[in-house]
């Protein structure tokens, strides 16, 4: 109740006559701050520090149309609990659709498909030691002034397909950059403990940053309840010259009560240089509640470029090699 009096307070502020008509908005968000701290000993940088990783706040809602069709709409961003948010309104998954029997349909800006299909198997995700580090870039964004569909589930399999007119545009008054188009496709099935997804990426957009398109294949496999298995694989195809990625990702999660300790390895290949991004990470994450968790965990990589991937509000440069070592402290809570 106190939820839904916030939200609808929350909603009359920006627009009352608009929202008047609406009593199901929901305020929802994941605040995650931790301590880290970094050292590079090739760049002779050692660090300690407070970072805001992916925390965010959304409003969402929907409407009944009737015969089975509703509109459905969210405006998410990120919030820096440590410095403050500078941040624009919508920086997140923000849209307005049509959700059906048919599936879901909806224009804004949102996560590829490709990317998607990697945040469902990252052990780490939005933490300092998040797979991105190493199994980033590409079609892996979150896509401005895109169109995207996604189908009802078959059995398990979901199909997902998006375009973006201007993958690069954030927030500018100017018209779409032509010849920037980006495009996404994915397939997933998830059904009891198995989990399997296929991304693809191509278009323009990646062109012009020297990329022909990008594959995505993973898998997930929960034994017994307790133990968790992962793994990715990344390719990604040069569009000129020698620069083909390849990377990929084993990983393993055991529950015991409120605990679960994990681990994972990741290692990338890129043709014409020695410089190759690898991590491992070991942690344990201890459940106080179904929404807050505290985690420690220890990660350890070369070449990997630290707090990127996640959205941290503290970032770090791409290692120049040899070791950089990350321990951080955090916790999360969700609403």
């Amino acid at each position: 109740m106190k939820k839904s009096l916030i939200a609808l307070a929350a909603a009359g502020a920006f627009a009352a006559p608009a929202f008047a008509a609406t009593s199901n908005v929901d305020v929802y968000g994941k605040l995650h701050l931790s301590v880290n701290s970094v050292d590079d000993q090739a760049s002779n940088v050692s660090d300690l520090g407070i970072s805001s990783n992916a925390s965010r706040i959304g409003f969402k809602g929907s409407e009944d149309l009737g015969g089975g069709l509703a509109a459905i709409w969210q405006i998410e961003t990120t919030v820096n609990l440590d410095e403050g948010n500078a941040s624009n309104l919508a920086s997140r998954n923000s849209f307005i659709g049509l959700k059906g029997g048919f599936g879901t349909a909806l224009v804004g800006r949102h996560d590829t498909p490709l990317k998607l299909v990697g945040r469902s198997l990252d052990l780490f995700g939005d933490t300092m030691a998040d797979s991105r580090n190493v199994l980033g870039g590409g079609g892996d964004t979150r896509a401005n002034n895109a169109v995207a569909y996604v189908s009802p589930s078959f059995s398990g399999l979901t199909l997902m397909g998006a375009y973006a007119t201007d993958v690069t545009a954030n927030g500018a008054a100017a018209p779409d950059v032509d010849d920037r188009s980006v495009y996404s496709l994915s397939a997933t099935y998830a059904n009891g403990p198995l989990y399997l997804g296929l991304g693809y990426a191509d278009g323009d957009g990646l062109e012009a940053a020297n990329i022909d398109r990008h594959w995505r294949l993973g898998a997930g496999f929960t034994v017994m309840g307790d133990l968790k298995l992962v793994a990715q694989y990344d390719d990604i195809k040069a569009d000129t010259g020698n620069n083909d990625y390849d990377a990929w990702m084993i990983g393993a999660a055991y529950t015991m009560g409120n605990i679960v300790l994990k681990a994972n390895y990741m290692d990338g290949d890129r043709d014409g240089t020695s410089n190759d991004p690898k991590q491992w990470t070991i942690g344990a994450d201890y459940n106080l509640s179904k929404r807050t968790t505290v985690y420690a965990l220890y990660a350890d990589g070369e070449y990997i470029s630290v707090g990127s991937g996640a959205g941290a509000s503290d970032q770090y440069g791409v290692s120049a090699g040899g070791d950089v070592s990350i321990f951080s402290i955090g916790m999360t809570h969700t609403f």
